[in-house]
């Protein structure tokens, strides 16, 4: 079965629990409603969660969700609070691995990603590509 596409830009949208849309739906964006929610990945557009209920907006949303921030502090490990700023900074500090920079940043492992990661999901799949990169750049 396809995903639904966002209704504002049209991108088709990746499941999301509705456990994880009540806990980053700013209280004011309530009631969620029982549909199916989806992320919407466009970093371009401005809806964050989507059902067919209606969608959430960044404005709606009281996470900052990486993907859809162009500024520092940008969130890589929501469990532990690590940003790419961190990632950054533990690497001008001498992380020459990937083994390092977790060890000086904290990141992963935090358990929690379901309530605390935008797409309920655990972030080691975009901080670990983010990390690896960063240390090549360097």
């Amino acid at each position: 079965m396809t995903s639904p596409a966002c209704p504002l830009c049209k991108k088709r949208g990746i499941p999301v629990d509705r456990a994880t849309v009540i806990c980053h739906a700013k209280e004011s964006a309530w009631p969620i409603g029982d549909n199916p929610y989806h992320i919407c990945e466009n970093p371009g557009c401005e809806v964050v969660y989507f059902s067919s209920g209606g969608c959430l907006k960044k404005a709606d949303v009281k996470t900052r969700v990486t993907f859809k921030e162009s500024g520092p502090p940008r969130p890589l490990c929501y469990c532990k609070q690590v940003t790419e700023e961190d990632v950054i900074s533990a690497i001008k500090q001498g992380a020459k691995t990937v083994e390092d920079v977790i060890e000086a940043t904290g990141i992963g492992g935090g358990g929690l990603c379901k309530f605390t990661n935008p797409y309920g999901r655990c972030c080691s799949r975009y901080y670990l590509p983010f990390i690896k990169r960063a240390l090549e750049s360097q």
